[in-house]
């Protein structure tokens, strides 16, 4: 049986020099589904896209994308070839 989420996270939490830039985000994103993210300045976006691409690791808390075995927590981030093809505006 498919999983029916393509991301997941759970309690996913980010600091920057003691500064909170994502607190507690609990996402389920169904496969075959589109999402956007919107918010105000400060408000995670771009923190969350940078942990789910690998591209920085969360303080706590778990994120997975695509396959069910793949979760990445705080301790590990992994190193996606997707993130050479994709960038990100701050």
């Amino acid at each position: 049986m498919a999983d029916p989420f393509i991301i997941e996270t759970a309690e996913l939490r980010k600091q920057y020099d003691g500064i909170e830039a994502l607190r507690g985000l609990n996402l389920q994103v169904p496969a075959g589904s589109i999402y956007g993210f919107l918010g105000r300045n400060g408000a995670g976006k771009t923190t969350t896209l940078k942990i789910l691409l690998g591209m920085t690791r969360p303080t706590s808390g778990q994120a997975r994308v695509f396959r069910p075995r793949r979760v990445w927590t705080s301790g590990v981030a992994p190193v996606l070839s997707a993130k050479r093809r994709i960038s990100t505006t701050t």
